[in-house]
């Protein structure tokens, strides 16, 4: 599923949803709050067409690196903690 990330208007939150293209998200996950949500960008997007300082590649690149660097992390802190049954 695609990742989308929105802005509420009312407690100014920003956070990540995962929906489908079709579904519209309308309620904060933060606040709760209905209507109000912004979608953002993920990628910082450069509309100056004078002037291009990164390739598309690199910018790919970046993302794949952070991607990689999260889920290590992510891997770290999970393997870290007890699970009692």
């Amino acid at each position: 599923m695609p990742k989308y990330l929105y802005e509420c208007d009312t407690c100014e939150e920003k956070f990540l949803a995962y929906h489908l293209m079709s579904e519209i998200l309308d309620v904060c996950k933060k606040c709760d709050a209905k209507g109000g949500l912004k979608k953002l960008p993920l990628f910082p997007v450069n509309l100056s067409k004078n002037k291009k300082t990164k390739k598309a590649g690199d910018v790919v690149k970046r993302h794949i690196e952070d991607a990689k660097k999260d889920l290590r992390e992510e891997q770290k802190e999970l393997s870290t903690k007890e699970y009692s049954e």
